[in-house]
């Protein structure tokens, strides 16, 4: 898959199903993946995540919530090949957990850049604003 907006669409798929599985992600994700979540209403500090750390996020959110949903606002390729993306996730807490309770809704905006190595997706930087309903 060599498209960067399909391969973004695809790891979109696999993040809203909570798929954890490595070999899942082998189409979409350079082995040597950083994700980088700037600071916000749920991690006050930087974080920095590799391939087997966003593979654990998602175990935890699988455990954790309910009826994920991202959904894309806007969506621009830029001219060095990375793609930009504006949209809103959602998804409902299965326990109490922190701030979150059960049964609320979280809803975050976001804003995600994707740069890539050999048609993979090598790094991701993450911009978002949680609500907690």
């Amino acid at each position: 898959m060599s498209n960067p907006l399909a391969v973004v669409n695809e790891y979109f798929a696999l993040v809203d199903a909570f798929e954890t599985s490595p070999a899942a992600y082998a189409a979409v994700l350079h082995p040597e993946v950083v994700q980088t979540e700037y600071p916000n209403g749920l991690y006050k500090t930087l974080q920095t995540r590799s391939l087997a750390d966003i593979l654990h996020n998602l175990r935890l959110g699988r455990e954790l919530l309910q009826e994920p949903h991202f959904e894309v606002s806007h969506t621009r390729l830029c001219d060095d090949g990375s793609v930009q993306v504006e949209g809103q996730w959602q998804a409902t807490a299965t326990s109490d957990l922190g701030p979150l309770l059960r049964g609320q809704r979280i809803i975050a905006h976001l804003c995600l850049i994707f740069e890539f190595k050999d048609g993979l997706i090598y790094r991701q930087r993450r911009y978002p604003c949680y609500e907690i309903l």
